[in-house]
């Protein structure tokens, strides 16, 4: 007798109602089942449905959305129908969510040890299967008659609040414990500011579990991890679900994460299924081009320095339009007529893979592995651009404390080259990019530019320093002022360094929209308007206005999909050929930082460990550390990547 499905989610559709008064169709016609101890992996570009499906679930869909149709059956049970004092019950007892950004997540204000005493007494005393409260105690209390919120009093009343309270206490030890925090007892009282940010991802898994649940929902929570870091959270969630029976379903747009940590992986595009079935079978033999092209825009280990990532042609669709066909025809090589005007439906092409592509099902066999990828033709670097000798950088913390973020760092970068550095977070990478760029001072050591001392320039030699040296930054939606259009962000710098008639630099504006191509009519728009990969063009856009002969990219794609990924590295590879750039790409991904970069640098607790050659350096690592970080990167299975169904020269880069 088959066991039925712990998770059975069955024609689940999603609607936002636009502010004038439109319908945006975010979810159409989902399923999927989840059984105990399964790890479900979904992924997809942004925009593809992914994290709407995953709110949809626990009915915490945000303003106007709404489930429209379908069933959510949790051990049976219909959640869409649910009420709202159900699903608050539902809620970090049966199901768990981790969310992307742990800073955005964990208040400021209160302490670790205050976020999971919330959780602990939100959850405590709750029978699993109905919700309701055992204990029979009011809202904000630990034991019937004891008050937890006035701290502070000594009646003899308060005791078993105390001991309550005690009792969470260590239950919080026990599961910062169990992810890895170390000195739990100490970490309980710092606030979210003094974690890193993979120790503040472990914080948001700890409240996760404080519930016990039967199923975690994690939306993208390795995205801006380290490899180290990475590894180490899925090999937690790897042992939470062996051991506790615990179901996952991991959001994620990073292929390697599947390979290394899911059972079976769903794909979504423009809020459909178009392939699932178990990771293995769909990442070797893929039978939708969709799927095809995302594991063709995964960077690989593997593949040398100049390797050019492929990227997926075109944009998702807006699904505030009616969508008459399949939502990929637009951007798929292998589109026929009536791609564009019927909807495939989502079927068995084998025992274990369904797909949704009319091609694809009256194909019998995958489709077949691609010529190998291009090689980038790029000049050799020329004369020396910028040295640093020597620098250090130490913060000064609460009372007496300092930190020594950078230790004795020296390096060099010529005109057309491209330095790779990488490192976990807390090397010292982000800050030795702000030094080299003179956003904060260095303490001790030289830097020159172009052969000139800039190490502590006055005034009128630190303007022109800062126009020579240009930063494209982490985030694309935190880096633009949304309170100015995008034609008044790119010319900003034109106007602070005094470049230009006023008359002429709408006309220069163009040329740099047009550089990134992006299309110069859009100045008028603000950034609201452009999604995520765009803005970081806007941003590259407003970096080259000044001219610069130095780019310092500070983890520029560790926030953007795989195919948007590939299309910012190859605008960064085109602009270096056709200006001499010289790029300082910072980046946790060492894969990225392989294929971009003509030598590397690797970080450790604010010095350089290592450097060399991108392609020595990773295939014959010296020092323990650079080791440690090529053995935790993921590499997508199979090494070779698919065949990418689109023509190469519609590429963009």
């Amino acid at each position: 007798m088959t066991t039925p499905p712990l998770l059975d989610v069955q024609g689940l559709d999603v609607e936002f109602t636009t502010p004038d008064g439109g319908t945006l169709h975010a979810v159409r016609d989902v399923s999927f089942t989840l059984r105990r101890g399964e790890t479900l992996a979904v992924v997809g570009e942004s925009g593809s449905g992914k994290s709407t499906t995953a709110l949809a679930l626990l009915g915490m869909l945000p303003g106007t959305g709404r489930v429209a149709g379908g069933t959510v059956r949790l051990d049976g049970e219909d959640l869409v129908t649910a009420g709202e004092e159900r699903l608050r019950a539902v809620r970090g007892v049966r199901v768990g969510m981790i969310f992307q950004d742990p800073m955005t997540a964990l208040n400021p204000v209160l302490t670790v040890g205050r976020h999971l005493d919330e959780v602990l007494r939100a959850h405590a005393g709750r029978d699993r299967t109905t919700g309701r409260d055992t204990t029979g105690r009011p809202p904000g209390t630990d034991r019937p008659g004891t008050t937890t919120d006035r701290p502070g009093t000594t009646s003899g009343r308060d005791k078993p609040a105390r001991r309550d309270r005690a009792a969470r206490r260590a239950r919080a030890v026990e599961l910062l414990r169990l992810v890895g925090i170390p000195d739990p007892e100490r970490r309980l009282d710092d606030h979210p500011h003094q974690f890193s940010g993979g120790q503040r991802q472990r914080v948001l898994i700890a409240m996760a579990l404080a519930g016990e649940p039967d199923i975690l929902l994690a939306d993208e929570p390795t995205t801006a991890l380290d490899a180290t870091v990475q590894d180490q959270i899925l090999t937690l969630l790897g042992d939470l679900t062996r051991t506790t029976g615990t179901a996952l379903v991991l959001i994620t747009h990073n292929m390697g994460v599947v390979a290394r940590a899911c059972d079976r992986v769903l794909v979504m595009y423009g809020g459909t299924v178009v392939e699932d079935g178990p990771t293995a079978e769909v990442l070797s033999h893929p039978r939708h081009p969709y799927t095809a092209g995302l594991l063709a825009a995964v960077p690989r280990l593997s593949a040398p320095s100049g390797t050019r990532l492929t990227g997926i042609p075109g944009t998702p669709p807006d699904l505030g339009l009616p969508l008459a066909g399949c939502a990929f025809a637009a951007r798929c090589a292998f589109a026929e007529d009536r791609c564009h005007t019927a909807a495939p439906p989502l079927v068995a092409l084998t025992d274990t893979v369904r797909a949704a592509c009319l091609p694809a099902a009256e194909r019998d066999e995958p489709l077949p592995p691609p010529p190998p990828p291009a090689r980038t033709d790029r000049p050799a670097p020329g004369a020396v651009v910028l040295t640093a000798e020597g620098i250090r950088k130490t913060y000064r913390g609460r009372g007496r404390r300092s930190f020594t973020a950078l230790d004795d760092v020296s390096l060099t970068l010529a005109a057309g080259e491209t330095l790779g550095i990488v490192g976990e977070s807390g090397s010292g990478k982000s800050t030795l990019a702000r030094v080299l760029a003179h956003a904060h001072p260095a303490d001790a050591g030289r830097i020159l530019l172009e052969g000139q001392d800039v190490t502590r320039p006055g005034r009128a030699e630190l303007h022109s320093v800062r126009r020579r040296v240009q930063m494209v930054f982490q985030d694309p939606y935190a880096s633009l002022n949304p309170r100015m259009s995008v034609g008044e962000i790119v010319a900003e710098p034109l106007r602070a360094f005094g470049i230009g008639a006023p008359g002429e630099r709408a006309g220069r504006v163009a040329e740099l929209l047009r550089r990134v191509g992006l299309d110069p009519a859009a100045a008028d728009r603000p950034p609201r308007s452009f999604s995520g990969g765009q803005r970081q063009r806007i941003g590259i856009a407003r970096a080259l206005a000044p001219e610069p002969s130095v780019l310092i990219c500070d983890e520029p794609v560790s926030a953007l999909d795989v195919s948007v990924q590939a299309q910012i590295v190859g605008l960064l590879t085109d602009l270096q050929r056709d200006l001499g750039l010289a790029l300082v790409f910072i980046a946790h991904d060492l894969a990225v930082v392989r294929q971009v970069s003509h030598r590397i640098a690797v970080m450790h607790e604010g010095r350089i460990v290592e450097t060399g050659g991108a392609d020595e350096l990773c295939d014959h690592p010296r020092d323990p550390y650079t080791r440690a970080l090529l053995a935790a990167a993921p590499e997508p299975a199979p090494v070779a990547p698919p065949r990418v169904p689109v023509a190469a020269e519609a590429v963009s880069a």
